[in-house]
């Protein structure tokens, strides 16, 4: 009942991932007879009036506007900014930044009006934006799933796999290491989510993280679809670590917190690019849930066997024979079901999110699922070699947790990685979109997405993470054409 109450609250109505701008008035690539009297941007989704702005610019880079600029009181869609009057003929910039109240992604960009003078040969008559995410809040989002990993994906790989078939002397050894990493999980998770709202104060604001601590951060916590996410996800979460901390592993306790981490997880995917779905959120937010809750599951039970494993043969190697091959048999059947949810739900999101093989290849986001892909297939691979080791080598007792399960581990945590930076990368559905809004010279500047984006690594620094795993450089285009719609 408390997921479906969450969801009510605050799965958004119509919108597209990233508040795309759709409108200008007047419009860029063409001659102004004078200056005009006010500037109008039009967004497909609902902006922050507390970090959208837009600024008007002559061509010494001095402001020209009233100081006006914000959302339109009378409609959350748009920016409005009223210019002085009288200014000459010339070249104007309009400079914007916004907020999604959906998805919580902050975007900034810019376009040129020319008053009483020509439009410079070979000018674009489309306007771009840059995505605004930043090294920190890509940190933020990893740092969730890694924690929501230790915390629930070893509570549940207890629960569900080990308490049962161990022995009760090995129950109380594997018990005692499990219920700490479980409880460092619970703490990571907290922390992160503290980091997270700072994270994204400062890239709302565009401002530096100590800097993020005023203003930037009640403005955020204290209003607004993110705090009605936020404070939620951080009382389950203290919640939980208070229910494991006090009350152990097994018992009531136990499963009560394993019972919330669910509700957890949602709250990351009601700031999905699922959630901005033009139509059909719900569904959409559903199946990156489902995404998130199998990876962290796998995840989670890869550190459950690399950890514990260990301990069970360190305590009592003599009277592991019995036991082990239960629990390689049992493990095996947790982490097909937990990648079987993967890898469906991971179909089905790549299928809307990227739409078309040109998305697939020719898009930032594209090649960063080509990269999970990768990196989930590798996963799949190790596991199906590792259960067959593990099934043969636990007769002579002396299996051990092996390179392979490492290997297979560290590619989890890289598939994090990943799924953090696209995260926070506009989908490639959202540039075809846009494109067959706009005119002939739109769709040609989507069709253009595969060029390299020359300031791409520095804006997107975390790219480099996992930048070894491409099949060519990262650093694509993080601009995006926007219609003209007269």
């Amino acid at each position: 009942m408390g997921l479906v109450l969450l969801v009510a609250v605050v799965v958004p109505g119509r919108a597209m991932a990233h508040a795309v701008l759709l409108r200008s008035v007047p419009p860029s690539g063409q001659t102004l007879s004078r200056a005009p009297d006010q500037v109008q941007l039009l967004f497909s989704e609902p902006i922050d009036a507390a970090f959208s702005s837009v600024h008007v610019l002559d061509s010494s880079r001095q402001k020209v506007d009233q100081g006006d600029g914000g959302v339109d009181p009378n409609d959350d869609h748009q920016l409005v900014v009223s210019l002085r009057p009288g200014l000459a003929n010339g070249i104007y910039t309009v400079s914007w930044r916004s907020l999604s109240t959906i998805d919580v992604h902050p975007d900034q960009g810019q376009y040129a009006l020319y008053v009483g003078v020509p439009v410079p040969a070979g000018a674009a008559s489309t306007i771009t934006g840059q995505v605004t995410a930043t090294p920190e809040t890509t940190l933020g989002r990893w740092w969730f799933y890694l924690a929501a990993s230790l915390f629930g994906g070893v509570l549940a790989t207890w629960k569900l796999v080990l308490s049962s078939v161990l022995s009760d002397d090995l129950h109380a050894v594997v018990r005692r290491r499990a219920y700490q990493l479980v409880v460092v999980g619970g703490v990571l998770l907290a922390m992160g989510t503290l980091f997270t709202a700072v994270a994204q104060a400062a890239a709302a604001a565009g401002v530096p993280l100590n800097e993020a601590l005023g203003q930037p951060l009640a403005d955020l916590l204290l209003r607004g679809r993110f705090a009605s996410i936020w404070w939620p996800r951080l009382g389950l979460e203290v919640a939980s670590l208070l229910l494991v901390a006090l009350g152990g592993l097994d018992g009531v306790a136990a499963e009560s917190a394993l019972a919330t981490l669910p509700a957890v997880l949602l709250t990351s995917s009601l700031t999905s690019h699922g959630a901005a779905l033009p139509s059909g959120s719900a569904a959409g937010i559903a199946v990156d849930w489902l995404h998130i809750v199998g990876a962290t599951t796998w995840v989670g039970g890869l550190v459950s066997l690399v950890v514990l494993l260990p301990v069970i043969y360190r305590t009592e190697k003599a009277r592991t024979n019995g036991i082990v091959p239960r629990l390689v048999a049992r493990f095996g059947r947790f982490a097909l079901a937990a990648s079987a949810v993967v890898v469906l739900s991971g179909v089905v999101q790549a299928t809307i999110e990227v739409g078309s093989w040109t998305g697939l290849l020719n898009t930032a986001y594209g090649e960063l699922v080509l990269i999970k892909v990768g990196l989930l297939a590798g996963m799949l691979g190790l596991a199906v070699v590792n259960d067959r080791r593990g099934r043969a080598r636990v007769g002579g007792n002396v299996w051990v947790v092996g390179t392979g399960v490492r290997v297979e581990l560290v590619l989890g945590l890289l598939a994090l990685v990943a799924a953090a930076v696209l995260t926070g990368t506009p989908p490639a559905r959202q540039f075809l979109t846009t494109a067959r809004r706009g005119s002939p010279r739109t769709e040609a500047a989507a069709a253009a997405l595969g060029r390299p984006f020359t300031k791409g690594w520095a804006a997107r620094p975390e790219l480099a993470l996992i930048v070894v795993f491409a099949r060519r450089p990262l650093a694509k285009v993080a601009r995006r054409p926007i219609a003209e719609i007269p």
